[in-house]
């Protein structure tokens, strides 16, 4: 075999070993991989309604209760997740996801709203692609937090839900902290964030 040949096969050989073994990894932690992005969505959603309530629930309690307090239906092209009491029959509110373009690329969110869709509970921007430190504070506490509890009735001749604006000009009883240094980010989710909630809540108000 010459010198040629004897490169050939080692190389061919190479990598079928590597391809066997990225396979073999792929397959071993496929389950694991999809089993933590459900996690993920559902204590998301759990957040939003509530029912978190700030504790560190291990996965299997997550599962417990998102299995036990909330059904999954289909509007349009968007998943509902509609919260129920205990009794399995009194409605708590309803979750669901929202996006819409950020300064570096999408924004996805996920917002819950009262059983009549007048109040909003909570929402959660839980991926995004916005500048750590300046954009990127809209998954911090402090600024999703000022969602909760925001009234979703407009009066007048108000257009939005809220207005995002810096805090020394706050006037409106709607108007919320922007993030200083990142208008641009505070104006994305403003622009599409009022403008999914009323896609969402005309849909479930039918």
């Amino acid at each position: 075999m010459n010198s040629i040949m004897r490169s050939v096969v080692f190389m061919f050989i190479t990598a079928l070993v590597f391809t066997t073994i990225v396979t073999v990894v792929k397959i071993t932690n496929e389950g694991r991989i999809e089993r933590n992005r459900r996690i993920k969505l559902q204590r998301t959603i759990l957040n939003v309604l509530g029912l978190n309530r700030g504790k560190d629930l291990t996965p299997e309690k997550i599962s417990e209760i998102y299995n036990k307090r909330i059904k999954e239906s289909k509007l349009g092209d968007r998943t509902i997740y509609t919260c129920y009491d205990d009794d399995g029959k009194t409605v708590t509110g309803y979750a669901f996801p929202v996006d819409g373009p950020g300064f570096w690329g999408p924004i996805y969110a996920m917002a819950a709203v009262n059983p009549d869709a007048t109040k909003l509970l909570g929402v959660s921007f839980y991926r995004h692609s916005e500048t750590p430190g300046l954009g990127g504070r809209i998954s911090e506490d402090w600024f999703s937090g000022q969602f909760k509890g925001l009234s979703l009735k407009l009066t007048g001749d108000e257009k939005q839900y809220f207005h995002l604006v810096p805090e020394e000009s706050k006037k409106r009883k709607n108007d919320l902290d922007a993030i200083t240094g990142a208008s641009r980010t505070s104006d994305a989710v403003e622009t599409f964030l009022n403008r999914e909630l009323k896609v969402v809540l005309g849909e479930i108000k039918r």
